[in-house]
């Protein structure tokens, strides 16, 4: 086996990257391990307050299917809520407090092993999470909290201030007089957010840390690069433009000169057709 600083153990013909079952140990010493030791490091719990709140859904087909298709999709969709269903109560049942492994693809990408429970899954699996280590709530923390209430009501694309503005009137209504307004939350989340599960998980949070003051262990997720930038830098040959949008300097000077080797392919390309 291959030893983990961590809470986890690969096998021996595994890998540490996705799809690499040709062979699993050519890349072992050419990669981040440390990442990947303090992701498997990090202890999860199920999130008891939204459980009775939340459900899965099945997705419409991305292409029309034939009855005997249909019938299928809906029975294992419903195999795999009741698997999941015994895989929280088995959870809940020992402890709550378990651990997930993670991989990478082979462009770098960190992946979770979960598959019942997933941080990575869809807003059901991802609103059943909390982490188990929890703090109290700092000025800064309970700004960006406010962002997730946002963001999971469709503002997640607005300006910090206007994202702010809107978690603050949701806020007021569902704890007036510092109560805690089921009914509105629910209203809301059916009616007006664009993500209803991961809008209930943060109004809990928002309940249990700011409300009555305890510590959480809330995860939330933001976008953190603006992916459009880095192609519009990439095709304008930009490095500063690639730099400030958070890839790397040196990653930035190869991926622009890349970009202006090919450029100049296609002009000769074009010339030459011409």
């Amino acid at each position: 086996m291959n030893r983990v600083k961590s809470h986890l153990l690969t096998k021996e013909h595994d890998s540490l990257i996705l799809n690499n079952k040709n062979n699993p140990q050519s890349t072992l010493n050419n990669i981040n391990k440390r990442v990947i030791n303090k992701l498997q490091a990090v202890p999860w719990e199920i999130n008891e307050d939204v459980l009775y709140y939340i459900n899965d859904t099945l997705k419409p087909a991305d292409e029309p299917e034939t009855p005997i298709q249909e019938r299928e999709r809906v029975k294992a969709f419903k195999l795999r809520d009741l698997e999941t269903d015994n895989v929280i109560n088995y959870l809940l049942e020992n402890g709550n407090k378990f651990y997930f492994g993670w991989k990478y693809d082979k462009r770098g990408r960190s992946y979770s092993q979960g598959y019942h429970v997933n941080p990575q899954g869809n807003s059901y699996r991802k609103a059943m999470l909390n982490y188990s280590n929890k703090e109290e709530l700092t000025t800064e923390g309970i700004q960006y909290l406010k962002y997730d209430i946002a963001n999971q009501l469709g503002f997640d694309k607005e300006s910090w201030f206007k994202r702010n503005l809107e978690a603050t009137k949701v806020i007021n209504i569902i704890f007036a007089n510092d109560n805690f307004n089921e009914e509105a939350m629910l209203y809301i989340a059916d009616n007006k957010a664009d993500d209803r599960e991961l809008f209930i998980k943060a109004i809990y949070a928002y309940y249990r840390g700011v409300i009555l003051g305890e510590p959480i262990g809330h995860n939330m997720g933001l976008d953190c690069t603006a992916s459009g930038l880095q192609l519009m830098s990439a095709l304008a040959c930009c490095p500063v433009t690639a730099e400030n949008s958070n890839v790397h300097a040196k990653i930035a000077r190869q991926y622009t000169q890349e970009a202006q080797d090919k450029l100049a392919e296609l002009e000769l390309e074009l010339a030459s057709i011409q």
